[in-house]
This record gives structure tokens, C-alpha cells and sequence, in this order.
């Protein structure tokens, strides 16, 4: 028995042990094709799920602002030279539609020294205007079409720019290079920055954005999410990282400036905006610290035959305050901080108006009182 057992047990396990083989290779070779065909199934929903394509902003809020506002964009061509008639060349810029008896808002430098100035519409058209007010200090000037020429387009809602806030979005239309009814898209990067208006005048208040401004897009507006006119655009910064790379700020003019000079561009004039004569910087924590200076404004330059100079104020012999000098501390009560401080109350004021500052010097305050001067040229 045991010899029969001992002889069959291998003939009788052979069998066996090869099914065992042949399956086992078989069946992990089918769970491993299974489990690459699983994954295949689940791994796309899942990707979906975990990283979806997230766009940069709202497109379509994008688009239908777009489609609004558009039309109420123009752009300017300005003809100077040989009576307007085209001998001198063209420059363009852009413009937009504030109300339907045909006032349209562009930037100075757009229109200033014109001969003759026409827009284009949004239909192709193309129709003369007559500038109206312009302010050089403020890069703001007013133009006007035939009402007739604009019935219909509907015109752009001027916004708070007191609200806006860094990081929201900005959309500028215009016609960089001529390109006619151009969109780009970007954020506030940041407001009451001061660039200088071509008068060297700084323009308190305005609003940074990355949003891509061009040549052609000044004057053009700049609109919030709610499509309301943030800003106009104005100037732009540019520097240079590299041999071959170009970086760009664009600035706007606050709409709130605008507001506040519209009944005064209604009128065709020139506006002239208050000037003191100083230059300065605001007083550091250095000169604080070391020259027991107040804050304010630390005089470093004085303009000869300024109000400045006829009213005695003396300019430090250096910005980090050697020698003596005056620091201006208010203007009839206001404080002030800074020139953006100093610029931004003027602006309340006229040529000839006379105010009183508040004088550091010597080691007490004094008043001195100033009459305002027109910006010079």
C-alpha cells in the first residue's frame, strides 16, 4: 500500500501542480490588464476632478462688456499742420462717449496743438469734431461730435474711482497701433500712484494696471467689472530687463478727476491748475530721527519767480536735508504728507487764490501766506 501510494501520490499531483502554474500566470496577467484598463477608466475623471481647467477671468462678463461699451469707443485722428489738412502727418489715440449730445473724453497729449481732429465709429464712420476744454496738468481734454453723428450708440457711465481696490479686474479698450476696437484684460495693480502730466505736475490718485496699453490706446477708457469707466488711459512706463525684453505700466487718470473737471472742459478753454513753485519729497524717518523734523513736505527746490520765491520759502541744499530749509506742513489747516497731498488740495483752489501754509523752520512753525500762480507751460 504504501509502495502503490508512494508511486501514484507524484502521477496523481502532477496534474495538479501544472493546472496551478499555467493559472496562476494566466490570472495575473489578466489582473494587470484589468488594472490598467481601470485605470485608464478612472484616472481622466479623476484628473478632471482634482485639476480642472480654471480660466483667467470671467470670459463671457468679459465678452458682454465688451459688447456694451464698445461702440461707445472711438478712435481720434489729429491732423496738424498745412491748416489740417493732412500735409503735417496724423496721430491717433482713442476717445469715449460720456452723454448722447456728442461729448467725448480723450487724453490732452491726443488732441493738444490739432489743426483739425475727426474720430472713426464703431460703424466705420468717419465724421470731423471740435476740441473743447483741455487740461495739460491733468492730461484730460474734451471733444465733441454732431449729436446726430452718435445717436443711438449709448454712452459710458462714469465710475467711483474712489472704490477702486487693487487686485480687481481692468478692461481697456481702444486702438493700439490702429487697431481698431482693441480689448485686453488685466487687474488693478495698485492706485494713488503719481505719475507727472507733461508739465511735470504730478497727477494725484492715479490707477496702475497690467492690463496691456499701447501706443493708440490714450484716452481710451479703462472699466470695471460693472463696465463703468474706471479711468482714462494715459501714459505708459516702460524699462528694459534685457536687450530684447520690454516691460510695461500702464496708468490711468482716476475718473473722479474727470468728474470733477467736466463742467470746466465743457468750455472751450484751457484750463490752467494752481502752482506754487517748489519741488520736494516727503520727510523720512531719517530726517525725523536725526533733524527732529515734523512730517510734511521738505522743500529742495525753489522756482525763480515763483510764488514760492516771492513769498521767502527756502529750499534745503540737499534732499537728505543739509543746511536750512523749510518744511511745509499745511496747506489753510489741511496737513499734508507729501506733494501728491500738496497737488491734490491745489487742485481745489484757481489760479490766484491765495493760501496759507504751515511753515517748519528753525525749529517752530511759522504761516506764510502764498497767492496761487497758473501752472507754467
Amino acid at each position: 500500500m504504501r509502495a502503490d501510494l508512494e508511486t501514484a501520490s507524484p502521477i496523481a499531483e502532477q496534474p495538479r501542480a501544472g493546472f496551478s502554474q499555467r493559472h496562476v500566470v494566466m490570472i495575473a496577467a489578466a489582473a494587470v490588464l484589468l488594472g490598467f484598463a481601470l485605470g485608464v477608466l478612472w484616472s481622466e475623471p479623476i484628473r478632471n476632478v482634482v485639476a480642472p481647467s480654471t480660466p483667467l477671468f470671467d470670459e463671457e462678463l468679459v465678452s458682454s462688456i465688451f459688447e456694451r461699451a464698445g461702440p461707445a469707443v472711438v478712435e481720434i485722428q489729429v491732423y496738424r499742420g498745412f491748416g489740417g489738412f493732412g500735409g503735417g502727418g496724423a496721430d491717433f489715440g482713442s476717445g469715449f462717449l460720456i452723454d448722447r449730445e456728442g461729448h467725448i473724453v480723450t487724453n490732452n497729449h491726443v488732441v493738444e496743438g490739432a489743426d483739425r481732429v475727426s474720430i472713426t465709429l464703431h460703424d466705420g464712420r468717419n465724421v470731423d469734431v471740435v476740441t473743447l476744454g483741455r487740461s495739460s496738468a491733468d492730461d484730460l481734454a474734451l471733444i465733441k461730435a454732431d449729436p446726430a453723428d452718435v445717436d443711438g450708440i449709448e454712452p459710458l457711465t462714469l465710475g467711483d474711482s474712489s472704490e477702486v481696490k487693487a487686485g480687481e479686474i481692468s478692461i481697456a479698450i481702444g486702438s493700439p497701433f490702429r487697431q481698431f476696437n482693441s480689448i485686453s484684460v488685466g487687474i488693478v495693480s495698485g492706485t494713488g500712484r503719481g505719475p507727472t502730466s507733461a508739465l511735470r505736475r504730478p497727477i494725484p490718485g492715479m490707477i496702475q494696471t497690467d492690463a496691456p496699453l499701447n501706443p493708440g490706446n490714450s484716452g481710451g477708457p479703462v472699466l470695471n467689472s460693472e463696465g463703468e469707466v474706471i479711468g482714462v488711459a494715459s501714459s505708459v512706463s516702460t524699462g528694459v530687463l534685457s536687450s530684447r525684453l520690454e516691460y510695461r505700466i500702464g496708468f490711468a487718470v482716476p475718473s473722479n478727476t474727470l468728474k470733477k473737471l467736466l463742467p470746466e472742459l465743457l468750455k472751450d478753454q484751457e484750463l490752467k491748475r494752481p502752482w506754487l513753485g517748489v519741488g520736494g519729497g516727503s520727510v523720512t524717518r531719517e530726517l525725523k530721527e536725526t533733524r527732529g523734523m515734523p512730517d510734511g513736505v521738505y522743500v529742495t527746490r525753489v522756482y525763480p519767480g515763483s510764488p514760492a520765491a516771492l513769498a521767502g520759502l527756502v529750499a534745503f541744499q540737499s534732499i537728505r536735508g543739509i543746511g536750512r530749509g523749510d518744511v511745509i506742513t499745511a496747506v489753510d489747516g489741511a496737513e499734508v504728507i507729501d506733494m501728491d497731498d500738496m497737488v491734490s488740495y491745489f487742485n481745489t483752489r484757481r489760479p490766484g487764490d491765495v493760501v496759507t501754509l504751515s511753515v517748519y523752520r528753525g525749529q517752530q512753525t511759522i504761516e506764510i501766506e502764498v497767492e496761487l500762480a497758473p501752472w507754467p507751460d
